[in-house]
């Protein structure tokens, strides 16, 4: 019997701690030119947020004033980035078929796409609905038929070689085909292939503690980051980044000019375990105006960065799936983009701000909330 595994299917793995979910839950049986588009709205989604909330307002810190904040992020996945059609690739996998017949043929080499139905392949990605996994169902009727075919030329290759008359050959093919039963084996094979469900959300929230502090010339400094977590499955989480901010229109020979431009630069960077690392760049321009009334003030800014962010996925496969060194390793590469968006400044209460932010990138809608204490 036919006793050869899809050893080309790849277990792969990926989750966020945020979720709540393990590492190894998510991603399994998953062709390595499939899981890039399996993961794509989550490298999507992880640069949106990570590139978000670096400044609450368009003025910088004066000398040595600072702010300590706590900021959340809530990148929506867009509808269209639910689901994708997995790819059924050029890899082969052979059919033993000698005992159909009762005696040694040469196997049967197929492809994926000689074996499962083609229009069949919409599948969740990680942000999908959990509840709806694809399904590579077997084109039993397609396959039968290969089998067939590969039946009748060998045998007739065979006979041939062994002298049998060309008149006889026929007969002798028809009766070894009609008794091998190819339709049952190929009902008995279980091919159909199950794909991974997606986690169910339709955002990726993250929250980051920041410090911000004034320095000479017009120059804010920003650091980002928490306490590396220890997770005894997936190893060491780590999460950090920096950038820095100008005041531009101090450089602009009009006094009392209306408003505050302000350029910046930020850089972060997410590693969890081993197994996902996550780059992160935005370099932009905020242009806004606030006002202090007394204890109370008040800000509204725009805003536009041109951003860059990439997803490196690593992971070590059970040595059964026949990989070559057992680790898969890729690379994603979100294409580079422009950030628009809009920020509102709030000081109610003395020492303490609140602001909110929304902002729209090439595929995420993001919302930004943060708050902190803020001096001068």
């Amino acid at each position: 019997m036919i006793k050869k595994v899809l050893i080309s299917i790849l277990a792969l793995s990926l989750a966020v701690g945020v979720f709540g979910q393990s590492l190894e839950e998510n991603l399994g049986s998953m062709l390595s030119d499939n899981a890039e588009m399996y993961l794509m709205p989550l490298g999507d989604a992880f640069g949106a947020s990570m590139n978000s909330g670096w400044y609450h307002r368009s003025r910088v810190h004066k000398m040595l004033g600072f702010d300590i904040s706590l900021k959340a992020m809530v990148s929506a996945v867009p509808e269209e980035s639910e689901f994708f059609n997995f790819a059924l690739n050029e890899s082969a996998m052979e059919f033993d078929l000698d005992d159909l017949v009762g005696q040694d043929i040469n196997p049967l080499s197929l492809t994926f796409a000689d074996i499962y139905y083609e229009t069949d392949t919409r599948t969740p990605t990680f942000f999908g609905p959990a509840d709806s996994a694809g399904l590579l169902v077997t084109n039993q009727s397609h396959l039968a038929g290969l089998f067939e075919a590969h039946l009748r030329t060998e045998m007739t290759a065979q006979l041939t070689s062994q002298g049998v008359p060309a008149s006889q050959i026929p007969a002798l093919v028809d009766a070894a085909v009609a008794s091998a039963n190819i339709s049952g084996e190929v009902a008995s094979l279980d091919l159909d292939l199950p794909l991974p469900p997606g986690i169910g959300l339709a955002a990726l929230p993250l929250v980051m503690p920041q410090i911000s502090l004034g320095l000479p010339m017009g120059i804010e400094l920003t650091l980002r980051g928490m306490p590396d977590i220890e997770d005894e499955d997936i190893g060491t989480i780590s999460m950090y980044g920096g950038g820095v901010r100008v005041n531009i229109d101090q450089f602009i020979p009009i006094p009392l000019f209306p408003v505050d431009i302000t350029a910046g630069a930020f850089f972060s960077q997410l590693s969890i375990g081993d197994i996902v690392e996550s780059s992160n760049t935005s370099i932009g321009l905020q242009v806004g105006k606030s006002l202090n009334l007394l204890i109370f003030g008040v800000g509204v800014y725009v805003d536009a960065a041109y951003e860059m962010s990439s997803l490196s996925i690593g992971y070590d496969v059970d040595p059964e799936f026949g990989i070559e060194g057992n680790r898969i390793q890729f690379d994603m590469e979100p294409d580079p983009g422009m950030r628009f968006g809009a920020g509102l400044h709030l000081k109610l209460i003395p020492l303490t701000y609140f602001n909110v932010h929304v902002s729209q990138t090439p595929n995420n809608t993001v919302l930004t909330g943060g708050f902190g204490i803020s001096l001068r």
